[in-house]
């Protein structure tokens, strides 16, 4: 924690004011995830407080976990100064709505563990909350499904995935109608009235908490300014390159939890760059680490912020080194201009579509046996790539068979449960008017893509 911190009043102060500035998107979040389905009927009176039960259960349990380990050590006065609570807390508001109890204990219990190994509040080296949530996507995503990012009004509603898991499905970069329309338009970006985690999606009320958290002097203002301007920076040069408008860019800010991850976590006292320079470099890396993520299909400000955190001490050595000479932290920004200028023209690249084909479909053999014409090919899924044997007869498919995939089992078995291939297969010619699965929708989606672009491929040949 930086020097100009340690003062008790000032740490406490610090504490209350991110609880303030939580409160409207806290109040906000409520309403739209559970009084708004109550209202409608959709939930019980008693389900409609589900995920503040989980806030209360992941605070808990990062606060008991504290308080074993204070009774261990015999540190008497460690609890009143350990801000135990927080750890769990922030964790619980940016899981899924329903994450499971167990789960959530988990991810509190490793938390705040991965802050006491360090040595406790102020000596920990990466964010608590997200070590937590890197745990529970590294070993229990397969159970986090669509039902659990949901309320039970856009299950009703919204027939796709989350905004950032729908990007990741689309041909090229996609356009406006696919990516934003299904959703509403930018505006509900704005607002908050899209799907995502519990507390994220507010991106107006997570400007207003930056503001006032500015204001306050609670955060450091650049870390946020920076990391936003980065990634629009990197989206606007790829969207200019491959043709898309100016919504392409204010879609990657506004979506997922950039603005919280931003306002909140990158600019953890204890984890984030203290000097001007440092806090510069700070948001451009989480930017661009950031952006490339999201381009590989993963959310990527949780990585990318606990991949910085760990150079944080050597961004603060530069920064004070520029104070004395300049030129060095010149040398840095044009460095770094380079490689932002590569990065935009390498994705933009990746995602160039050549006539119609879909960079995530590949065809891995086609062969000719008697009157059938029998596929091998492969299409992007939710876990990895979806491999599947593809037979035509008389240029009609007549059967699809999946060699290997990389889907949860809950996803794949719902595909199987609903006769998904075969509703393929007798749709084939009105494929766009085929329903995925709403429990299921991106593996749905990407079995339907694989199907459209055999056949574009075969209709080719």
């Amino acid at each position: 924690m930086g020097p100009f911190l340690r003062s008790k009043y000032k740490t406490n102060r610090i504490m209350f004011n991110l609880l303030i500035a939580l409160i409207p998107l806290f109040i906000f979040s409520f309403s739209k995830n559970c009084f708004n389905p109550y209202r409608l009927g959709l939930i019980s009176f008693i389900d409609m407080f589900d995920p503040i039960v989980n806030v209360i259960i992941a605070s808990l349990t990062s606060f008991v976990i504290e308080v074993i380990y204070a009774l261990i050590l015999r540190k008497k006065n460690y609890i009143k100064n350990a801000y135990a609570f927080f750890p769990g807390l922030f964790l619980a508001l940016i899981l899924p709505l329903h994450t499971p109890i167990y789960i959530l204990v988990i991810g509190s219990a490793v938390a705040s563990i991965s802050k006491l190994i360090f040595g406790g509040f102020g000596k920990n080296l990466f964010n608590p909350a997200l070590v937590g949530y890197l745990v529970i996507m590294l070993f229990f995503s397969s159970i986090l499904t669509t039902d659990n990012y949901f309320n039970a009004y856009e299950l009703d509603t919204i027939s796709k995935a989350t905004p950032l898991t729908n990007a990741s499905m689309v041909t090229g970069i996609g356009n406006y109608d696919q990516l934003v329309k299904p959703y509403g338009d930018l505006s509900d970006f704005f607002i908050g009235t899209i799907p995502g985690s519990f507390i994220e999606t507010s991106s107006l009320l997570c400007l207003v908490a930056y503001l006032f958290l500015s204001f306050t002097k609670t955060i450091k203002w650049r870390i946020p300014l920076i990391y936003i301007t980065t990634v629009f920076i990197l989206t606007l040069g790829i969207s200019r390159l491959l043709g898309e408008g100016f919504y392409y860019p204010l879609f990657h800010i506004l979506s997922g939890g950039l603005m919280f991850g931003a306002v909140f976590m990158a600019t953890d006292p204890v984890t984030s760059a203290v000097t001007p320079v440092g806090q510069i470099l700070q948001g451009i890396l989480l930017g661009i680490i950031t952006v490339i993520f999201r381009f590989t299909g993963v959310e990527g400000v949780a990585f990318s912020i606990l991949i910085v955190n760990p150079f944080v001490i050597l961004l603060d050595k530069i920064g004070v080194q520029s104070r004395f000479k300049f030129i060095k932290s010149v040398v840095w920004f044009l460095l770094i201009a380079i490689v932002v200028m590569v990065i935009i023209f390498l994705l933009a690249s990746s995602r160039r579509v050549e006539g119609n084909l879909d960079p995530n479909f590949e065809v891995i053999s086609r062969e000719k046996v008697n009157n059938q014409i029998i596929y091998n090919v492969s299409q992007k899924g939710y876990g990895g790539r979806i491999k599947a044997e593809v037979t035509f007869e008389n240029n009609q498919i007549v059967n699809i068979e999946i060699t290997s995939h990389h889907e949860t089992p809950n996803r794949y078995q719902l595909v199987i449960n609903e006769d998904y291939l075969n509703k393929l297969i007798s749709n084939q010619n009105d494929l766009e008017n085929l329903d995925t699965i709403s429990t299921a929708t991106v593996t749905s989606n990407a079995l339907k893509k694989l199907v459209t672009n055999v056949i574009e491929y075969e209709k080719s040949n």
